[in-house]
């Protein structure tokens, strides 16, 4: 009589343990859609590539630093030994606004002056103070290139110098020190390689 009443009791108990744990699962994925799904997280490939593109990136702006540097260098000896010695009619100085625009940073100015038969209406290079209109001042056309003129007595404080690539220089180390580090970071995050199996069946010997 009594396994009777356990039994009975045990049937009983059974579908209701059942339901309750649907019941939860059911509510347990309910609460999970009402989170959304989780985010993906963000792989090492993602973060070597974008190393790889600023690491390009740089280099190709210290590509261009060293470029300007270098025609700039050989623009102040080309000007020094062979510029052509021009009289600039000032036509406009207009006044220059600092990085606050609240102070003045000089003037830019626009002059005439002929080499030649040509006459060019250029920015006149390295002039910072204001001159009025009309004015001639003392000038130096690139003889490379004739519209490119600029300040004689500022030529003469102009200095080619090779102290221009020591900034660019040691950034070019550091990048080289970061690419070298992204690289070997590359290597150790590839897959190992699986090994053959031996097709002679020597494991069985």
């Amino acid at each position: 009589m009594t396994d009777a009443h356990d039994e009975n009791a045990r049937v009983s108990k059974g579908p209701s343990s059942g339901s309750a744990s649907a019941r939860r699962h059911s509510l347990d994925d309910h609460a999970t859609s009402l989170r959304g799904a989780e985010p993906a997280s963000v792989g090492r490939k993602f973060w070597l590539l974008s190393g790889a593109l600023g690491v390009a990136i740089v280099a190709a702006v210290l590509a261009a630093s060293f470029i300007s540097i270098t025609n700039d260098n050989a623009r102040i000896d080309r000007l020094k030994a062979h510029g052509i010695p021009v009289s600039v009619t000032v036509v406009a100085c207009i006044g220059n606004l600092g990085g606050s625009g609240s102070n003045g940073a000089g003037f830019t100015c626009r002059g005439d002056y002929r080499v030649g038969a040509t006459t060019y209406h250029e920015l006149i290079g390295s002039m910072t103070t204001f001159s009025a209109p009309g004015t001639a001042v003392r000038a130096v056309a690139d003889p490379s290139k004739h519209s490119s003129v600029v300040l004689a007595s500022a030529l003469r404080t102009l200095v080619a110098s090779p102290a221009r690539y020591v900034a660019p220089g040691l950034l070019t180390l550091v990048l080289l020190a970061l690419a070298l580090a992204l690289l070997r970071v590359a290597r150790r995050s590839k897959p190992p390689r699986d090994t053959p199996s031996d097709p002679t069946g020597s494991q069985g010997a």
